[in-house]
């Protein structure tokens, strides 16, 4: 098979890929991350934490633990809405940051702590209702 299908003169196996960087996923919908002076990161997540936009939100708060910070806060106060798959998110996020022997906080208001109450979180979770205790928390633990 000269210059046939699959012979390499075709294109069909050429490699014009370039090696990628550390890779920065954006954040998904319209979080935003903050720094505070010690270097803790703040994650303030906004709008829908759900299953429409979990895989989003798994891979942008991942990317955040190649950052070099000592811990990291999640701040709930914003999201309007958080379903069970959201709450798994977190979970998995809030293990792999102990796994990296960091700091970790969430901050959330009432209405969200009365949900983590009733999904049996709030004691795994430990929600703070302000952002000085969250901070101090992620870094006493970091």
């Amino acid at each position: 098979m000269h210059g046939g299908q699959g012979t390499g003169t075709d294109g069909l196996y050429e490699n014009t890929l370039e090696p990628v960087g550390p890779v920065h996923w954006p954040p998904a919908g319209e979080h935003r991350l903050r720094n505070d002076a010690n270097g803790l990161l703040v994650a303030e997540l906004r709008g829908d934490v759900d299953l429409a936009t979990a895989t989003g939100l798994r891979l942008w708060l991942d990317s955040l633990l190649c950052l070099d910070a000592p811990g990291h806060v999640v701040d709930l106060r914003a999201v309007a809405f958080i379903d069970s798959t959201g709450l798994s998110v977190l979970l998995r996020f809030r293990g792999r940051v102990r796994t990296a022997e960091r700091g970790f906080a969430l901050l959330c208001d009432a209405g969200q702590r009365r949900l983590l109450q009733a999904h049996g979180t709030l004691g795994v979770l430990e929600p703070t209702a302000t952002l000085t205790e969250a901070l101090a928390r992620a870094a006493a633990m970091g």
